[in-house]
């Protein structure tokens, strides 16, 4: 018999996977779907770490979706490296499932970009006539909130961190525009 933890990973991954769930909706969905006897003989610390569901997001996509899985990425690629390239003043990290080569059907491309100001970045998706929306998100990688823009790029949706420069020393924590760019020639070169 499995135990709390690994029900909620099985169900927490098919949440997210099938149904498009964040990883935090997911394991909340998952808990109040078991039984309410046997979630309260547990602690917090059993459920999930997302590292965990991460491994366990992928694993199920290779298995279920192994072709969808490595299209859905390479196109998802080709989307965030033209986005980036017209942010490049901005020095763009690709941040999300995207950069850990997750992509369901439902993945948003997240993007990192450091500017002074959100305005600034704002201004220049107005020049090239992107409509944009004006977030306030958690902080992709501290416990604040920081503002976004979420647009369309090539028909898939996007979140543009705007993050301020202070913040640059968190570029290890998503992929370069090089890196980005080294990937794809990569994948290109293996399919021949």
């Amino acid at each position: 018999m499995t135990n709390f933890k690994e029900d909620i990973l099985q169900i927490t991954t098919r949440l997210i996977v099938e149904e498009g769930f964040d990883y935090s909706e997911a394991k909340q969905k998952a808990g109040s779907m078991l039984k309410p006897n046997k979630r309260k003989k547990t602690k917090l610390n059993s459920f999930p770490t997302n590292l965990e569901i991460e491994k366990s997001v992928k694993d199920y996509l290779q298995m279920f979706y192994w072709e969808d899985l490595n299209n859905r990425v390479n196109v998802l690629r080709e989307i965030a490296i033209s986005l980036m390239r017209e942010l490049k003043t901005f020095g763009p990290i690709l941040i999300g499932e995207l950069s850990k080569d997750i992509a369901t059907e439902y993945t948003i491309l997240r993007i990192c970009v450091f500017s002074d100001s959100s305005k600034e970045v704002l201004m220049h998706f107005l020049d090239i006539n992107v409509d944009t929306v004006v977030l306030q998100l958690k902080h992709p990688f501290r416990r604040s909130r920081v503002e976004a823009l979420g647009c369309q790029w090539e028909g898939h949706e996007v979140i543009v961190y705007c993050l301020n420069h202070s913040d640059k020393n968190l570029c290890s924590k998503g992929i370069s525009i090089n890196t980005l760019q080294q990937i794809i020639e990569n994948e290109v070169r293996g399919n021949k």
